[in-house]
């Protein structure tokens, strides 16, 4: 336990170094140090690696050579180095002038839904923390759902540089509640799609690249209880430094979808567009931890298969 805690005060210390440095860094140079830093890690992190270029074979297949998905890994690693590194400097975009470094398109389809219930969607993709961000730097304020950290001493400071731009932030406990609650004022919330849940929670199961993915459905019972529009947002970091984020159109939900539903045509959304730049994927993450029994497609090798996985599956088959 004494060691535990010592640990958490370490990672906080560095963490905190980081919310002080980073921000005093010039666009282009932090930049730069995210390429460096991602490479580096990829690098070292021979864990990560595995997973990341198991999920990438599984995902994408012959479509690249291994050294393409080799490329691919790498670059996905300095991408999200990109995104924690540009989460500490968010605080900047604050400032006069800030807001150069982040180019927002498609704001009118949040404007035409003002005041309704609204849900912004993202994956784990490159820039997703500035996403957020974006919007509240132009008057969009909302409710974002983040994970609690398992260092409760990080959850400050993270929170600190989430809400720089007027956003709340809702973690994981009571989420479904709380959301509902804030998208039936006609508050605007936002959430990760993309999020990999254990089959006994909150979740549902998606076909994504020909595999099934375990993934939460909290946005399509906002669009089921409360009507709730759901509304993507991509986004890519720029090599100057800057970031580039869209909002899309709404998508639109034939009547009756079941919840099953609504989360698979919101990951179709995404699927395509990390297809075309895959390297912007988060791919270090365990996004298929479950496999069903007999499946023919390789899945990765870390997924296992599981009772209450093909529970699911039966219970969604029974309902189709």
């Amino acid at each position: 336990m004494q060691w535990k805690q010592f640990r958490y005060r370490l990672e906080w210390l560095g963490v905190k170094a980081l919310t002080a440095a980073i921000p005093l860094l010039p666009r282009r140079l932090c930049a730069r140090l995210a390429r460096g830093v991602g490479a580096a890690a990829f690098a070292l992190d021979r864990r990560g690696r595995r997973v990341t270029l198991a999920n990438i074979e599984a995902a994408l297949g012959g479509a690249y050579t291994p050294a393409q998905r080799k490329r691919i890994g790498r670059q996905s690693y300095q991408y999200f180095a990109r995104t924690m590194l540009d989460l500490f400097w968010a605080p900047c975009l604050t400032h006069p002038g800030g807001e150069k470094y982040v180019d927002v398109l498609g704001l009118e389809h949040l404007d035409a839904l003002k005041g309704q219930p609204r849900v912004v969607m993202v994956a784990h993709a490159a820039g997703f923390e500035w996403a957020s961000i974006a919007c509240g730097l132009h008057g969009h304020r909302g409710y974002t759902l983040t994970q609690a950290f398992k260092n409760p001493l990080l959850d400050k400071l993270f929170t600190a540089q989430r809400t720089c731009t007027g956003q709340e932030i809702i973690t994981q406990d009571m989420s479904m509640l709380r959301m509902l609650r804030q998208v039936m004022k006609g508050n605007l919330v936002g959430m990760l799609i993309d999020l990999n849940l254990p089959p006994s929670q909150a979740a549902t199961v998606i076909d994504t690249f020909g595999m099934k993915m375990c993934a939460t459905y909290l946005h399509a019972v906002l669009a089921q209880r409360a009507g709730a529009r759901l509304v993507p947002m991509t986004s890519e970091p720029r090599a100057d430094g800057s970031c580039l984020v869209q909002l899309h159109p709404p998508l639109v939900i034939p009547e009756g979808s079941t919840k099953q539903e609504i989360a698979q045509m919101a990951w179709n959304f995404f699927e395509q567009r990390i297809r075309a730049k895959p390297e912007l994927w988060m791919w270090v993450y365990k996004h298929w931890r479950f496999r069903p029994a007999g499946a023919t497609h390789p899945y990765p090798y870390y997924a296992n298969e599981s009772g209450k996985f093909q529970r699911l599956l039966r219970e969604m088959d029974d309902a189709g």
